[in-house]
């Protein structure tokens, strides 16, 4: 199984938060950077892959955007069996 460790300390604004993700995920380079790219990515995996999301609490400006985000890996989840998401806040883990 292939783990990918989602550490968003780094990021600041939704275009980095994609361009971040796609190298994380080593996505193609034809990867349309928004979030139905994102979610077309993580359903079409077929190797098991676990993605840690961990989002800083400094993190306020990214805050709706990275929510978003994570409802879509979430979806994702439930698309594609080869694909899970285990989030850093324990409380999200079970908003499914």
């Amino acid at each position: 199984m292939r783990k990918i460790i989602l550490d968003f300390g780094a990021v600041s604004t939704p275009e980095e938060v994609q361009q971040y993700l796609a190298m994380k995920f080593d996505f193609p380079d034809y990867y349309g950077c928004n979030l139905d790219a994102l979610y077309d990515e993580l359903t079409s995996m077929d190797i098991d892959t676990c993605a840690g999301f961990f989002v800083p609490e400094e993190k306020h400006s990214l805050d709706t955007y990275l929510k978003t985000v994570g409802r879509v890996m979430m979806d994702a989840e439930e698309e594609n069996p080869h694909f899970s998401v285990i989030f850093g806040d324990l409380e999200q883990n079970f908003e499914r």
